[in-house]
């Protein structure tokens, strides 16, 4: 089910105060124009009805899968606890992420059928790639999609609004599948937070045994 509570905001702008839907909770079977929302990363989008002024909204969030079978958790730049798991998602894919576009990017990687793990592997071998060319810039990559032997990533650079678009062979997702297999690698329990860190920590564990 999907979760919805309505509450009363002043416009930072005009001062009016309306009333705005928020959800706290979306399942993506019972509501696939709210799934569509996440995709659009339109979810939280909140524009005052008198003024127009804008605000992306930030609050915890859980976005659920039963088909198949992940859950995501959403805690505002990372503070906050996440949802303890319920016996019925035992045998769900748990994450956690802090922001819109880390949801965005789990549901088109696990909606794909792909180890997110194995990604951001991906990833972090791409991103250095990238900054050897760019002076070490600071990135941010992001799944994008698969077609036929090739991965699409988001590349999204410094003072540049608009992401540049980097294919990778497939076949660099089975070599960090390989990676993972060979150090036997396992999800923690709990909602675990997969991301360019955590694949850092992985690449020099590999790259020591």
């Amino acid at each position: 089910m999907s979760t919805e509570i309505v509450k009363d905001i002043i416009c930072p702008q005009c001062g009016e105060s309306q009333k705005y839907r928020l959800y706290t909770s979306v399942n993506a079977q019972e509501h696939p124009e709210l799934k569509q929302s996440v995709l659009d990363e339109t979810l939280f989008d909140w524009r005052c009805q008198r003024c127009s002024y804008f605000a992306a909204m930030a609050y915890p969030f859980v976005y659920l899968d039963n088909q198949a079978k992940y859950v995501v958790c959403l805690t505002p730049g990372g503070s906050g606890s996440a949802v303890e798991p319920t016996e019925a998602m035992r045998d769900y894919i748990k994450r956690r992420v802090k922001n819109l576009a880390e949801l965005k990017e789990k549901v088109l990687i696990f909606d794909n059928g792909l180890d997110d793990v194995a990604v951001e592997l991906m990833k972090n071998a791409l991103c250095s790639i990238i900054k050897r060319n760019y002076g070490n810039a600071r990135l941010h990559a992001y799944f994008s999609k698969v077609e036929g032997d090739k991965m699409d990533f988001a590349i999204f650079m410094p003072r540049q609004l608009e992401p540049v678009y980097h294919s990778t062979r497939v076949e660099v997702y089975n070599q960090s599948q390989e990676v993972l297999r060979t150090l036997d690698y396992t999800d923690p329990q709990g909602f675990a937070t997969v991301d360019a860190r955590l694949a850092k920590r992985i690449i020099d564990e590999y790259q020591s045994s």
